[in-house]
C-alpha cells in the first residue's frame, strides 16, 4: 500500500537538508583544522591536504554502488546508515595518534557521506514530486556551503579545545541527526521495478547523460575544493595573519555559495533550461579565475573576486540536481544516476585539494587560479556539447 504524500514537502525537506548539512560538517573541519593537525601531528601540507582527498577516496570508487543500493534498499536506511558511519569515524579519528588512523577514518567518512548525499536528494524528490520539486532540491543544493560556512565560523571556538574538539563536534552532530531522521523522516518504499539490477546498472553506465553529469560534477568539486579546502591557507600568508581570521573569511566566502545555490534553484523553478545555467555558470567562474590568476590585485580584491566565484559557481549544484531526473535512463535508476554524480564530486574532492596543493606550491595564486580556470573550461566544453538536450521532465518521473 503506498502512504499518502505529507501535505507539505518542506518539514521533511528541512530535516533532510539538515542532515546534508552535517554532513558538509564532516567535509569543512579539515580546512577549518588544517593547520592546527599539521601543527600537532607533524604533517607537510602536500599530505594535510589528504584529510581533504582521503575523504573522497572510497566514495569516488563506490559511488554507483552506492547509488544502486539506495534505489534497492531504501534511500532512508541509506541516510542513517551514512549518518551513523560519519558519525562513528569523526569519533575514530578524534582520538587518532598520527596521519594514518586519521587518514583512515576520513575515508570511512567519505562512505557515510556519500551514502547521506544520494540518498537524501532522493528522498526529496519523493516526498516533492513532478513540479513541486524545484524548491526542496534548490533548497537541498544548500548544504555543501552551509554546512563548510557552519564549521568554519564555529571552528575559532572549538580550536581552544584543540582540533580533536571539531572531530568530537562532528560526531555528535552525525549521531544526533541519524536518530532524528530515523524516528522523523518519512518511510518510502524501495524501488521495486521489473528490470535487473544488473541491466540497469549496465543501463545506466553506458548512458550520455548520466557520464556528462559525473564529469560535470567531478570538474566543479575538483575546482570547487582546491580552491576553498585551501583558501584558509592561502588567506593566511596575505590578508588573514591568524587562522581564526582566514577560517572566518573562508566562512563567508563560501556561504557566499548558497546564494548561488539560491539563485539556481530559482532559475530552474522558472523554467531556466538546466543545460544553459551550467554553461553560464561555468564560464562566468572560468572567467573570474582568470582574473584572480592573472591581474595585479590587491589581497582584499582577490578574495572579493573569490567571493564572486562562489556565488556564481553555486549555481552549479541546482542545476545538477535538477537535470538529473531527466537524464536517468530509467525512473528506477534516479538514484544510480544521483550516485554517479556523486562519484564525480569524490573524484573531484580526491584530485582538487591534491592538485591545489601542487599548483599552489609551485606558482602560489597565478597558478591556482589559472588551474581553475582550465577546469571551468572543460566544464563548459561538456555542458554545450555533450551534455544530451532533454525537456524538463521532473513531472514524468516522479509525478
Amino acid at each position: 500500500m503506498t502512504r499518502a504524500l505529507p501535505p507539505s514537502p518542506w518539514p521533511a525537506t528541512l530535516l533532510l537538508v539538515g542532515a546534508g548539512v552535517v554532513s558538509a560538517v564532516q567535509v569543512g573541519k579539515a580546512p577549518a583544522a588544517m593547520q592546527a593537525v599539521q601543527s600537532a601531528l607533524v604533517m607537510p601540507l602536500s599530505q594535510a591536504a589528504w584529510l581533504l582527498s582521503a575523504f573522497g577516496v572510497v566514495g569516488a570508487v563506490f559511488g554507483i554502488a552506492i547509488g544502486l543500493a539506495a534505489d534497492r534498499f531504501g534511500a532512508r536506511r541509506a541516510l542513517i546508515a551514512g549518518l551513523l558511519l560519519q558519525g562513528i569515524a569523526s569519533a575514530a579519528g578524534a582520538m587518532a595518534q598520527g596521519p594514518a588512523l586519521l587518514i583512515a577514518s576520513r575515508i570511512v567518512e567519505g562512505i557515510g557521506f556519500l551514502g547521506a548525499i544520494v540518498a537524501a536528494p532522493a528522498l526529496i524528490a519523493h516526498i516533492a514530486p513532478g513540479r513541486h520539486a524545484a524548491g526542496p532540491l534548490a533548497a537541498w543544493s544548500t548544504f555543501m556551503p552551509a554546512g563548510m560556512a557552519l564549521i568554519l565560523f564555529a571552528s575559532p571556538c572549538l580550536l581552544l579545545y584543540g582540533w580533536r574538539a571539531l572531530w568530537w563536534a562532528g560526531s555528535a552532530t552525525a549521531l544526533v541527526f541519524a536518530g532524528a531522521v530515523a524516528w522523523l523522516a518519512p518511510r518510502i518504499p524501495a524501488a521495486r521495478e521489473n528490470a535487473s539490477t544488473a541491466a540497469l546498472l549496465r543501463q545506466t553506465l553506458l548512458a550520455r547523460g548520466p557520464i556528462c553529469l559525473l564529469l560535470l560534477f567531478m570538474l566543479y568539486a575538483g575546482a570547487w575544493f582546491a580552491l576553498f579546502g585551501l583558501l584558509p591557507v592561502v588567506l593566511h600568508d596575505g590578508l588573514a595573519p591568524t587562522p581564526a581570521k582566514a577560517n572566518a573569511l573562508t566562512a563567508l566566502a563560501i556561504g557566499a555559495g548558497a546564494v548561488g545555490n539560491l539563485l539556481g534553484g530559482a532559475l530552474a523553478a522558472h523554467g531556466a533550461r538546466p543545460s544553459s545555467a551550467l554553461a553560464w555558470a561555468f564560464g562566468a567562474s572560468a572567467v573570474l579565475a582568470l582574473v584572480v590568476a592573472a591581474a595585479p590585485l590587491s589581497p582584499a580584491w582577490r578574495f572579493g573576486l573569490v567571493v564572486a566565484f562562489a556565488v556564481v559557481s553555486g549555481i552549479v549544484p541546482p542545476a545538477l540536481f535538477a537535470e538529473a531526473p531527466s537524464q536517468a535512463p530509467h525512473p528506477a535508476a534516479v538514484g544510480v544516476t544521483l550516485g554517479m554524480m556523486m562519484q564525480g564530486n569524490n573524484l573531484g574532492l580526491v584530485a582538487g585539494p591534491a592538485a591545489g596543493a601542487a599548483l599552489t606550491v609551485a606558482g602560489g595564486w597565478p597558478a591556482l587560479g589559472a588551474g581553475v580556470a582550465a577546469a571551468a573550461c572543460t566544464a563548459v566544453a561538456v555542458a554545450c556539447w555533450l551534455l544530451p538536450r532533454t525537456e524538463s521532465n521532473l513531472k514524468s518521473r516522479f509525478a
